[in-house]
């Protein structure tokens, strides 16, 4: 069963939690001094279930008892808390320094036993270690993690339901990292007519298996505040409700749906309000202004700079990116999306053609790497450099390169020998796969000398 039909199904097997909605909100923690809407929202991400639960918290710190060996042995032999680091560096997951507890920040717990996926599952990741609020997840192995879980309740002869009949399957990404919320959203939507409510026909045509595979780095939520559209390819309106697609479970009612509006609104807020993080270690001032000028040259009048943004689509033919999620993604989905409720039907700014990718603002981007909208690129030199970009690479996972500005990498000739176990292999970025291409994004095309590039790593790192 492919990833995220088991994020999806496993969801289907509880009770709908969410019958009462306002009466779950009350429930949840309040604070003693007021708190602003953003703040709220935030808290609710922590403390308010938007799905389903995915598994239960016994089910999670037990998941170690389906690895291969050696690590199902190292897991055996060690102690709770080294068996909770092991289970947080195989998916990607982290916990979080704003709540008690050892649960991921992943996922939010429902007072039962249970646990449910949150925005956080891919908006959540840390630098160097740190955690960093509203960074997209570079770490996270969805595909791993669902397939552990799928292993658990086989073990256990737990029962899964089954996929919905007519609608295409949705493979999780086959490298760490990138994620395909994609493939999942449209999965989600084939059986959501434009009020929300859940059917038993087709809405749309089926997608292709190319269609529903479009596998993509998570952006950082500080961005958005620099935005009137969304997503890779700026095809829709930014809005409380069109982020409200991704919580679609099979198992909601649009009743349901519906129902989370206003928790959502306060969630937005909260996505609006997220600040970049700082640079953490020293800059050469002198250094940074010479590459403030190469900036101001060759980059701001796509990227933008403070409070201007141009919010630029760059065709593909002309940035030259891995063209598939911006060429793939069905045009009938995107228009069913804004035609509808999360849409509100059809209020929401629809720009179905598009046919490139918007060049992102580069606030806080030393935090954001690896580079490119599917995560291609360990660094900023590499991208600077396009003839060095590694065609298979690693990374560490709390290492930092400060002097090319990215995560901590190593490249590699080929794909190791004798690699069979599934999640080591998605450790292995390899560009030879579609839809992770790290082609194109040549600029200036003249290229940079190696001083200017230090130059312009140095400014960057002031952003």
């Amino acid at each position: 069963m492919p990833g995220t039909s088991i994020r999806s199904l496993a969801s289907s097997i509880v009770p709908a939690i969410l019958a009462a909605i306002a009466a779950i909100v009350l429930e949840a923690p309040v604070p003693a001094a007021a708190e602003t809407q953003a703040e709220r929202g935030y808290r609710l991400l922590l403390t308010l279930p938007l799905l389903p639960p995915t598994l239960t918290e016994s089910e999670y710190f037990d998941l170690w008892q389906t690895w291969p060996e050696p690590q199902r042995a190292a897991a055996a032999a060690a102690t709770p808390a080294e068996r909770r680091r092991m289970l947080l560096a195989r998916y990607g997951f982290q916990e979080t320094p704003d709540r008690e507890g050892p649960i991921p920040q992943q996922f939010t717990p429902d007072g039962k036993g249970n646990l449910a996926e949150n925005c956080l599952s891919c908006h959540g990741g840390p630098v160097a270690g740190k955690v960093i609020r509203g960074l997209g997840n570079s770490l996270v192995d969805l595909a791993t993690f669902y397939e552990d879980v799928a292993a658990l309740r086989a073990q256990r002869n737990i029962a899964t339901p089954p996929w919905p009949e007519g609608v295409p399957p949705v493979p999780e990404s086959s490298v760490r990292g990138p994620n395909n919320a994609w493939g999942g959203a449209i999965a989600l939507l084939l059986l959501r007519d434009r009020r929300a409510e859940r059917t038993e026909t087709l809405q749309f045509p089926a997608p292709t298996a190319e269609q529903m595979y479009l596998p993509t780095k998570t952006p950082a939520y500080w961005l958005s505040k620099r935005k009137t559209r969304y997503y890779a390819d700026a095809f829709i309106g930014k809005s409380h409700r069109d982020i409200m697609q991704f919580i679609a479970s099979f198992a909601y009612t649009g009743e349901q749906i519906r129902a989370l509006e206003e928790p959502f609104r306060d969630i937005f807020a909260w996505i609006d309000a997220v600040e970049a993080p700082p640079y953490p270690g020293p800059v050469d001032k002198a250094l940074a202004q010479r590459g403030r000028l190469l900036y101001l040259r060759d980059c701001v009048g796509c990227h933008g700079i403070g409070d201007s943004y141009p919010e630029r689509v760059i065709p593909v033919a002309e940035v030259g990116t891995d063209p598939v999620r911006a060429n793939d993604m069905p045009r009938d989905f995107k228009v069913h999306l804004g035609d509808g409720w999360f849409g509100h039907d059809g209020a929401t700014p629809l720009y179905p053609d598009t046919g490139g990718y918007v060049a992102q603002p580069l606030d806080g981007i030393w935090a954001t790497a690896p580079y490119l909208h599917n995560g291609s690129v360990p660094t900023m030199w590499d991208l600077l450099t396009p003839s060095e970009r590694p065609a298979i690479w690693t990374r560490s996972d709390a290492g930092y390169d400060h002097a090319k500005l990215g995560v901590e990498a190593t490249a590699l000739d080929r794909l190791p020998e004798n690699l069979t176990d599934p999640a080591e292999r998605r450790r292995h970025y390899r560009t030879d796969q579609r839809g992770f291409g790290n082609q194109g994004h040549v600029y200036p095309p003249a290229g940079l000398t190696e001083p200017d590039k230090r130059a312009l790593i140095e400014f960057l790192k002031t952003l």
